[in-house]
Order: structure tokens, then C-alpha cells, then sequence
């Protein structure tokens, strides 16, 4: 059966069946919802239902605070309608950019810094990604994090891992050239620094989910914030770790900021440093007074968020960025 869908306040229609979630039914229909992973574990297509009967599948624990599900809130790549509804939701602008490659490099044997400069200014705020179309596959977007605060020369950086079979990031590794362009669209999601300079920070970053970590305490660094930032980094091996040279440059120039690496393969012998980043964390302070600052895969950020809780950290001090299958 199908039903009709009205977006506010943009005032868009289109149909959905019982079996589409919002944001599969609005793409079917040409209309740009706000979304990013599109599995439930990122919450950029938060909106809230003005009027309908719906149905809300599984998402990411904490992606609605308590507050937001009693104002009607709901993550629309997992909610599918039983009834005509009205939505508030946020259409996309359909801007797209240029960009060209200006650098490849590698930063590990599977992660490479990708730079680009857009034809135009891209504006963008630190912890936000990119949406990407792939070079030959212009109705595939894969989504990656900027590494860097917005930049003076209007470069865009990113740390890009190579996927097994993935379309992106293979073509990156073995096709690509400086000189070849990049078509992106806007820049999305809400992970950002939060501007309180007296709460010291806690950051948690797994594999290349350290580049929008890297990003913010950059601009903390930058804005000459002094509060202490405790960076725990994990990574499966030692050969998996990057920047880890340039962060612990930091930790001398900047007292205030300590940086842990872990790693979790247990076979690694010859590593003499801490080993698994959740219990590591657990076990290194108490952060109950600290703004945390999450990022990697779902699984190590429901865990976290888990282990934060039960350690006293409110809901509203932690902030999240869950690296998710494109969707």
C-alpha cells in the first residue's frame, strides 16, 4: 500500500510503500533528504513526525536522547509509514562541487591522504564529511571525513582506507592521478567541537576515524584552548597506526594534551604499549566531567558509549561520528 509523504518545511510530496523507509522512498522519488550512512548508526536524517502512523526500526543507541523521542523526533532511514504523514526534514541542496586531486600519499599500507581543491569555495565546519561520487559510478556517494579544520588555501584533506572490493577507495589506490576530478556534494553531519573551554576533552578514535578527531583537536589547538585532551588511537596492529609520529609532537609542543595508542592484536609481541582501546580507556580515568569525542566503526562506538555511561558520563557530553557502510 502506498502512502503519502509531505516534507516541511520545504513543502515537497512523494509516495512511499509500507515496506520503504522515508529516505529509500524519497531517493526513489528524486528528493535529497538530508542522510548520510543510511543503516541507522549516523542520525544525520534526524527529523520529526508532525502527523502519521509510523513504524521505527533499529538504529544506534543515543542517536535520539530522551528529550527527542518525547518531541516526536525519529531517524528516517529506519522509519517506515503505515499512513499518510507530514515530516519535518531537511531537503539538501543539490550543489555539487568539482575538485580536483592535488595529492595522493600514503599514510599507512592502507590508508592513503587524499587532498583536493574544489573549483569553489566548499564551506564546511571541522568534524563534517564530504559525500563523494564515484569516478565512474556517478549514482554511487561514499562519505569521508575532512582531516582538517577548514583550511586558508581551500585544500580539503582526507584519510582514505582501502576497502577489499570497495568501489572508491580501489579506484583511489590503483586508478587514480592528481590532476583527475572529484565530483562532491554538500557538507554534512554534526560532529563538531563543542565550544565550552573549561570541560576537558576525551577523544576515542579507531583506525581512520581519527581524522575528524585529528580535525577538532587541531581547532582547539588552533583557537588556544588550554583544557587537557586525553586522545586514545586504536589500531589492529602497529603497521596499522598513521600520524602517530606528528600526534606525539603535539603531546610535546601542547602539555595539555596526552595521546594513547592501543592496539588489540594480542600476537604483536614486541609492543611494549597498551593493548585493547576500550579497557585501556576504562581503566586510565575517571571522565565524568569531560566532553567526549567518539569516532570509528558502530560496534566500538555502542561499546563505548556503554562503557561511558556506566561510568557516569551524561548522554549530552558525548558526541559521535560512526563510520557506517554507505548508503
Amino acid at each position: 500500500m502506498e502512502y503519502e509523504i509531505c516534507l516541511e518545511p520545504s513543502g515537497t510530496c512523494f509516495k512511499a510503500n509500507e515496506s520503504q523507509n522515508i529516505v529509500e522512498a524519497a531517493k526513489t522519488h528524486n528528493v535529497a533528504i538530508k542522510h548520510g550512512c543510511a543503516s541507522g548508526s549516523c542520525g544525520d536524517c534526524k527529523g520529526t513526525i508532525l502527523s502519521g502512523e509510523s513504524e521505527q526500526g533499529p538504529f544506534m543507541p543515543l542517536l535520539l536522547l530522551p528529550t527527542e523521542r518525547a518531541a516526536g523526533m525519529a531517524i528516517l532511514c529506519k522509519l517506515y509509514p503505515r499512513s499518510n504523514m507530514r515530516l519535518q526534514a531537511e531537503v539538501i541542496s543539490r550543489n555539487i562541487w568539482k575538485a580536483e586531486i592535488v595529492g595522493l600519499s600514503k599514510l599507512a599500507w592502507n590508508v592513503l591522504e587524499l587532498r583536493l581543491r574544489p573549483e569553489k569555495s566548499y564551506p564546511y565546519r571541522t568534524g563534517q564529511y564530504a559525500r563523494m561520487a564515484v569516478p565512474g559510478y556517478e549514482d554511487q556517494w561514499r562519505s569521508y571525513s575532512m582531516a582538517t579544520p577548514p583550511q586558508d588555501q581551500g585544500e580539503l584533506v582526507f584519510h582514505v582506507r582501502e576497502l577489499p572490493g570497495g568501489l572508491f577507495s580501489r579506484w583511489l589506490f590503483y586508478q587514480a592521478q592528481c590532476g583527475d576530478s572529484i565530483t562532491l556534494g554538500p557538507a554534512q553531519g554534526d560532529f563538531a567541537l563543542h565550544h565550552d573551554h573549561h570541560r576537558p576533552m576525551l577523544c576515542i578514535a579507531a583506525g581512520t576515524g581519527l581524522a575528524p578527531v585529528e580535525a577538532i583537536i587541531q581547532e582547539s589547538i588552533d583557537l588556544e584552548q588550554t583544557r587537557p585532551i586525553h586522545l586514545f588511537y586504536g589500531a589492529k596492529k602497529q603497521r596499522d597506526f598513521y600520524h602517530l609520529e606528528m600526534l606525539q609532537q603535539w603531546a610535546q609542543q601542547h602539555t595539555h594534551l596526552t595521546v594513547t595508542p592501543t592496539i588489540s592484536d594480542a600476537e604483536e609481541a614486541n609492543w611494549s604499549g597498551a593493548r585493547r582501546l576500550l579497557p585501556t580507556v576504562a581503566a586510565n580515568g575517571h571522565w565524568q566531567d569531560h566532553e567526549v569525542y567518539l569516532c570509528g566503526g558502530p560496534g566500538m562506538i555502542e561499546a563505548a558509549i556503554d562503557l561511558l555511561l556506566s561510568h557516569g558520563v551524561s548522554h549530552n557530553h558525548i558526541h559521535f561520528d560512526a563510520f557506517a557502510p554507505n548508503g
